[in-house]
């Protein structure tokens, strides 16, 4: 076998690894946001939830990509541990399909597929259009990449170290299965390294029996980028990582021992005839299927298995991190989306929290809670500026058109967020001048003050909720709420006026007075432009 063959081989890989990639995010593209639903509202029972499993997996042609999805969303409380099992069930059947493709003889019509995919992207407007080509242009590109390895493996036929380590593994089928751990782990793709032993199978190169175990070791490693995923995800994530790896090892002892004991190698290959390729492609199907049917029913036991090795709960906290966002969020826009939409309701309840928190400070005259007061506000800047990184991020991936218009809105609504907070240091920023200045307000100023507190936060609530989707009241309702404010702000100055000239009220109270309700004003107009924001970029 000469270098150009082995370039050619590493070559016909990446063709292949492109072309997944480009079906998987064409794919991802046309179901769009309707993937974050399907696995938001089909997941609740555990049967549909293999079954959405299995779809996903199989129409972005990747159990890894549905894995991730499972991970970030659990990570998010959309969905829980004993829901995603379901899922990454169904995905590792899902993923069968991908080799099932590659059984067609389509190396002679792959440049074709390619040009129509091409054209489609190049040269018509519609982004729909154009994520159906990219997921054309994937297919034939992948056809390519199969045909260029299968024609460069021919010259391993006469290598003698190749069929010397076939025959070992032939004798020690574990070591097969380390090999196609390691393969896999690489490649980050189990239906890739599938696809490599076909490519093998194809040429006579090896095999059934010599294929098999490294098929077995190829559905573990595939759960290895799963796993880096969710580094520094919550604990219940990782035991999704638990729930796959475990799902995966018990098929392959089930099969080792099963190839040892039963003939299960010669059914398949009566049952498919003498195209080994077709052969590795069955055999793939038929472990995730047959390990799906025994695994399901013990489902519940994944879920305490992975409870038992990953152990505790995560401590509530409201420390300067991102606590939602993590890697998974950049595998595809609907993760990110909802891992951002998880942060950014974090940082409106601190600062919701820290509004209410100043303003209770100021009425009862105390500033206890002042440092901490400060302290949140530094999180919610932090926040701002680490999830704004993540739109930016986010921004530069193929999003659809509602994805893209809800990136637009939460820009504008982190902003908003962030001037809250602000806002409500500022009143905790009064207390401390109440008390070092000795300033006391009349009671009828302070209750006053409580009225308006009630109203601006309650038309945060509302807004806030409309934004997210819980549209309890509407936008118009939002609207009056504000114009509401806006009116008794005036009315309290006045009230203010009067106070003075009758002298109940000091200069000294009465700037404190007076600012403390633009602030509070000013919390008003923020609230209506994040409701604003959904009306706009929905």
């Amino acid at each position: 076998m000469s270098i150009t063959d082995i370039f050619s081989v590493i070559g016909g890989l990446a063709l292949f690894l492109y072309g997944m990639k480009m079906m998987s995010d064409g794919l991802t593209l046309v179901a769009g946001a309707r993937l974050k639903v399907i696995l938001e509202k089909l997941t609740r029972n555990r049967f549909l939830g293999m079954l959405v499993g299995a779809l996903i997996a199989a129409v972005i042609q990747s159990s890894n990509a549905t894995t991730v999805m499972a991970i970030g969303f659990v990570n998010v409380g959309l969905m829980d541990i004993s829901q995603a099992v379901g899922v990454i069930i169904g995905a590792k059947v899902g993923t069968t399909v991908t080799g099932q493709l590659l059984t067609l003889k389509a190396d002679a019509f792959a440049p074709i597929i390619a040009i129509i995919g091409v054209i489609m992207v190049m040269f018509f407007k519609r982004k729909k259009v154009n994520h159906v080509g990219m997921v054309i242009a994937g297919l034939g590109v992948l056809f390519l990449g199969m045909g260029t390895m299968s024609s460069s493996m021919e010259g391993l036929q006469n290598v003698a170290w190749f069929n010397d380590m076939l025959q070992f593994v032939t004798k020690y089928p574990i070591l097969g299965v380390l090999a196609g751990i390691l393969v896999t782990t690489l490649i980050q793709s189990s239906s890739a390294s599938v696809g490599i032993l076909q490519a093998m199978g194809r040429n006579g190169l090896l095999t059934l029996t010599q294929a098999a175990p490294m098929v077995y070791g190829m559905n573990i490693g595939a759960c290895v980028s799963a796993a880096l995923a969710s580094l520094g995800a919550k604990k219940d994530a990782k035991r999704v990582v638990v729930q796959s790896v475990l799902f995966s090892t018990f098929g392959m002892v089930l099969f080792l021992v099963g190839t040892a004991v039963l003939p299960v190698i010669g059914w398949i290959e009566q049952m498919t005839g003498p195209l080994v390729q077709n052969q590795i492609a069955n055999l793939h199907t038929i472990f995730n299927v047959v390990s799906m049917l025994i695994m399901l029913p013990f489902s519940d036991l994944l879920v305490k298995l992975s409870r038992l090795i990953i152990r505790g709960e995560d401590a509530e906290t409201d420390e300067k991190r991102l606590l939602h966002v993590n890697e998974t969020g950049f595998a595809a826009a609907s993760i990110g989306l909802a891992q951002i939409d998880a942060e950014v309701s974090r940082m409106y309840r601190l600062a919701h929290e820290n509004l209410a928190r100043a303003c209770n400070a100021f009425l009862n005259q105390s500033t206890q809670d002042v440092d901490l007061i400060n302290q949140t506000e530094d999180t919610i800047d932090y926040l701002n500026k680490e999830l704004v990184h993540c739109l930016v991020r986010m921004n530069s991936m193929e999003l659809s058109d509602a994805e893209a218009a809800r990136i637009g809105g939460m820009y504008h609504v982190l902003n908003d967020i962030e001037r809250v907070g602000d806002h409500a240091q500022n009143v905790g920023e009064y207390a401390q001048a109440c008390e070092e200045r000795d300033i006391k307000l009349s009671d009828a100023a302070l209750e006053e003050i409580r009225g308006l507190v009630a109203a601006t936060l309650h038309i945060l609530d509302d807004a806030y909720g409309y934004f997210i989707g819980k549209r309890t009241v509407p936008f118009e309702n939002i609207e009056a709420q504000e114009q509401a404010i806006d009116d008794l702000v005036e009315q309290l100055e006045n009230n203010h006026v009067a106070r003075l000239n009758q002298g109940l009220c000091n200069a000294d109270s009465g700037w404190v007075f007076s600012d403390l309700l633009t602030d509070l004003e000013r919390v008003s107009d923020h609230a209506i432009n994040i409701a604003q924001a959904a009306a706009t970029h929905t």
